[in-house]
């Protein structure tokens, strides 16, 4: 059953919203009797999550986000900025901050 879902939720997202996206990873929520499938974007970051197709336990299609949903979603994620997490001693912090602009202390 799950090869099925899956392939449906490729054909859904193929027939309405082209071959930039895809089915991602399936899983079952048994609480809601849903197959849940995510929808991934390729891009050069590599593919990136945007949302997700819900089906009924027969694999008929509940729900699906609309495709302003997925370019939003898609838009944040592109700009979001990647950080890097280094740990210093804190003597050493002052040197750090002078080389390097917009450093966050946790």
């Amino acid at each position: 059953m799950q090869t099925e879902i899956l392939e449906s939720a490729r054909e859904y997202l193929i027939e309405n919203f082209g071959n930039l996206i895809s089915a991602g990873e399936i899983y079952f929520d048994k609480r809601k009797n849903t197959w849940n499938v995510k929808i991934i974007a390729k891009t050069p970051k590599g593919t990136l999550p945007v949302g997700e197709i819900l089906l009924d336990s027969k694999g008929s299609i509940i729900e699906v986000p609309t495709k302003e949903t997925l370019l939003n979603v898609l838009k944040m994620r592109l700009t979001e900025e990647e950080g890097i997490i280094i740990k210093v001693h804190a003597k050493d912090l002052s040197k750090i901050t002078k080389v390097i602009k917009d450093i966050q202390a946790l």
